[in-house]
């Protein structure tokens, strides 16, 4: 696969590092997926790689990709003078932990490196993951170049994930929004999600809207949402996220052409029909990503506050922290983090103030309180919930995907 970043401009003007310079002088933090794509071509180049440092303590004192992984203080023992690449998916974070906590000054990261490259060969490594899905790639280095564009640049890209109803045909035992807990779910009205999300947005350069629920393709005002949404100048892309379960119609097919769209496809395993989905979507030149994920229970949390490495782990496992740049908006609440925003509506874990901002409390200070809430500078490492939670899905009991609960069967949601 050839792979290309469509905003190469936010990049103008910001320096990158002469790897071929560096061979043999470099250490990659992070031995996940970014860290794996790094090594990968960095090798096709010609360029070796000292080792990997992760705070994984599973993954120290392991091979990966051919290379030693240490714990991060061992790698900085072994290797001072090296040059550290820093791969993580919360960047902001891991890269001033590698500066200020290991006192790698000369940190650098991945951006120049994945803004155009030849993956031919990557999909073969018996090292990727099992989420991994190549039609996924394009999309995991554009929300990592997102991170890279918050970190380096005057750009702050904000994202959305915006829920459009609580309806959905599934049942997930593990389902991370919670949707099986609402006992009268029900689909927001088009006039207060069009009004939450330009409440939002207000002209702010936007990465993307990640469109959700429930099952937002069973949400009837779907394709006039998607209409409006690509007028918007300042909005990139547009991911409507289904589990792949419902064949979309001639409406929705429509407005799913656009350019800016791509559907994303969560694969849920044998119940899912995207064998079905893939073939309507490719007929109708209509662009879609497969994403493949572990299923983690997630409905135990904490009711003493986790303190030290206990909630370093949580925070650093969250996909939705970090000053990532990702927002929840939901029914007139805009939340960092969408566990949070539910457990919130339904009454089970009360949420402080700073944690959410009421989008149709419209006073007259409303957008200073949004410029202040999504500007990636400010951005908090953590939410109350951080303290009670084991992390977004990351870390916990696996499961296999999407487990149905039987028809009396509940979701309980316990903090022990």
């Amino acid at each position: 696969m050839h792979y290309k970043y469509a905003y190469p401009r936010f990049f103008d003007g910001v320096p990158r590092p002469d790897f071929e310079a560096l061979n043999g002088n470099l250490v990659i933090y992070g031995a996940g997926f970014q860290g794996l794509l790094a090594a990968y071509l960095l090798k096709k180049q010609g360029v070796n790689v000292l080792c990997f440092g992760d705070q994984n303590i599973k993954k120290q004192g392991t091979t990966y990709y051919g290379l030693p992984v240490y714990a991060p203080e061992e790698m900085k023992r072994r290797y001072p003078e090296a040059v550290p690449i820093v791969t993580p998916n919360n960047l902001r974070p891991a890269y001033e932990y590698v500066k200020n906590e290991l006192g790698y000054e000369n940190a650098v990261t991945l951006f120049s490196l994945f803004l155009e490259f030849d993956s031919s060969g990557f999909d073969n490594l018996p090292e990727l993951p099992e989420w991994y899905h190549p039609d996924s790639l394009d999309y995991t280095i554009n929300m990592f170049l997102k991170q890279c564009v918050n970190l380096l640049t005057d750009h702050p890209l904000i994202s959305i994930d915006l829920s459009v109803s609580e309806i959905c045909n599934l049942r997930c035992k593990s389902c991370t929004s919670l949707m099986p807990c609402y006992q009268q779910p029900k689909a927001f009205s088009y006039e207060d999600v069009l009004h939450d999300i330009m409440t939002v947005l207000n002209g702010r350069l936007t990465h993307h809207i990640l469109v959700e629920g429930g099952e937002p393709f069973l949400w009837k005002p779907l394709p006039r949402l998607l209409r409006e949404l690509c007028k918007l100048p300042n909005l990139l892309n547009i991911f409507p996220v289904t589990n792949g379960t419902v064949i979309p119609n001639d409406k929705l097919l429509s407005a799913l052409r656009h350019p800016k769209i791509s559907v994303r496809i969560s694969d849920y395993g044998t119940i899912s029909k995207k064998d079905q989905l893939i073939p309507v979507l490719k007929n109708n030149h209509i662009k879609y990503i497969v994403q493949l994920q572990k299923w983690f229970e997630l409905c135990t949390f904490h009711q003493q506050p986790q303190s030290g490495k206990a909630l370093f782990d949580a925070v650093s496992d969250c996909c939705k922290l970090g000053g990532n740049g990702a927002q929840y908006a939901i029914d007139g609440l805009l939340f960092r983090c969408p566990i949070q925003a539910h457990l919130h509506r339904l009454g089970i874990f009360k949420s402080d103030e700073k944690d959410y901002i009421d989008l149709r409390c419209e006073d007259e200070g409303l957008q200073d309180r949004i410029s202040d809430y999504v500007n990636v500078q400010k951005m908090p490492e953590m939410v109350k919930l951080c303290r009670h939670c084991n992390g977004r899905g990351f870390s916990g009991v696996e499961v296999p995907p999407a487990q149905q609960l039987a028809p009396n069967e509940k979701i309980t949601i316990k903090f022990t």
